[in-house]
């Protein structure tokens, strides 16, 4: 009788399983473009690091301070390092997706950093982000990857070339 009980709860579990609503995709979509613009809000009110740290998953990482070595705030304090006086990271997602299940998302758009040099002129960088967020136990999302591409530089004109 029990293995009949047993094949029975296994059975029923599938047949929940299979029939459980899929997660609401667009709307997952919504929360994770939130979630990138509240970070860019925080790192412009509060600073770049405080908005990293805030948002990061337990378990981040990041590919230029080898992940192997750094998880976590030590990785996030590793690449950001100290919030530098007058230096701005802004950036807006033009892309944003969500895994079938729900569980993971990801943005990638603009970003530009800003920071005044010793002699009183800023140095501007664009690029390309990636930042992929993970849906906590709690059901908050974090970060658990960011990473950025710096635009190349423009091609010299045929002028501009020397021979």
């Amino acid at each position: 009788m029990k293995t009949l009980t047993a094949v029975f709860v296994s059975a029923l579990a599938l047949v929940s399983a299979l029939h459980a609503t899929p997660p609401d995709r667009e709307k997952l979509k919504q929360e994770v473009a939130r979630m990138e613009d509240a970070f860019c809000a925080m790192a412009k009110e509060r600073g770049i690091r405080a908005a990293f740290e805030h948002f990061a998953a337990p378990d981040v990482a990041f590919i230029d301070t080898d992940p192997r070595k750094y998880r976590g705030l030590e990785a996030v304090r590793a690449r950001i390092g100290p919030d530098q006086p007058g230096a701005t990271l802004t950036w807006s997602a033009s892309f944003t997706d969500v895994s079938d299940d729900g569980t993971l998302g990801y943005n990638y758009g603009r970003y530009e950093s800003r920071r005044r040099l010793p002699d009183g002129k800023d140095s501007v960088h664009t690029g390309w982000f990636l930042t992929i967020w993970k849906r906590q136990p709690d059901g908050s999302w974090r970060y658990v990857m960011d990473t950025g591409a710096p635009d190349r530089p423009a091609p010299l004109a045929k002028e501009d070339k020397k021979p």
